[in-house]
């Protein structure tokens, strides 16, 4: 909660000059509690069975497990961010493709980006989110460590509340040869699918240079265009099981 504030502090006092004030939707000051307590229930059923699928997949591999568990904490916390940002750049990928989009639809729903509306996102897509932290902390044993597990959590929370509230950084176009920045995520949340189906990294930007989903900012027009072009129905895009246009004459509060 409070790196989130701190977001929207700094997007106040420091906004990109494309973008105007990014309001907090009325949809999103409920969805937050929404938000954490599925996130929470998804950790709490998905990550034992997820943990105990990795312990029986180094049964047959118990020489490198103990490899690993020798390395010092920072070594452990630098391989789990490279191998979590690697494997979740390729979920979030294929959550634009044509049959997961429906599960991360509500994610870009949004017209106004701030560290609330980050927080947006169907069960089955923090599945997909939370599926690579969970695998690699289990595979690198992070659980066993406090040190790690609040060093994580602070980077993860940090990562998802910046990227998504609209702070300029200095150098920006430079840090992005590494490094996911508002301006590159936000690029990413345009309405027009040409510009949103790019740049998927969430902490590392090394991954969309490789496989060539990197769209710089200052090549895309109308920066300030945010959310999707449908107009779908609030309950189909939270189920993500089938996504359904609004009525017409009809509008829910978002």
């Amino acid at each position: 909660m409070l790196v989130g504030v701190l977001s929207w502090g700094l997007a106040r006092r420091f906004p990109m000059r494309d973008y105007g004030p990014q309001h907090v939707e009325p949809f999103d000051r409920w969805f937050l509690v929404i938000a954490l307590l599925l996130a929470a229930a998804v950790d709490e059923v998905f990550g034992p069975l997820l943990a105990s699928s990795v312990d029986q997949l180094y049964l047959w591999a118990g020489s490198a497990r103990q490899h690993v568990a020798a390395w010092s904490v920072p070594a452990q916390v630098a391989a789990y961010l490279v191998t979590t940002d690697f494997l979740g750049y390729w979920a979030h990928r294929f959550m634009h493709g044509r049959r997961l989009w429906r599960i991360h639809a509500l994610h870009h729903s949004s017209r106004s980006l701030n560290w609330f509306s980050g927080m947006r996102g169907s069960p089955l897509h923090m599945i997909f989110v939370l599926a690579p932290g969970a695998m690699m902390a289990s595979m690198f044993l992070l659980t066993q460590n406090r040190w790690a597990f609040f060093t994580l959590l602070f980077i993860e929370m940090a990562s998802q509340h910046f990227t998504h509230s609209n702070v300029r950084v200095p150098f920006a176009r430079q840090l992005e040869w590494l490094i996911v920045t508002p301006r590159m995520h936000f690029v990413h949340h345009h309405r027009e699918a040409a510009y949103g189906n790019a740049n998927y990294g969430f902490y590392f930007s090394v991954w969309d240079h490789l496989f060539g989903t990197y769209i710089d900012a200052d090549t895309v027009p109308r920066l300030g265009e945010l959310g999707i072009m449908e107009d779908y129905s609030l309950d189909s895009m939270f189920w993500g099981l089938r996504l359904k246009e609004r009525p017409q004459g009809s509008r829910e509060a978002d």
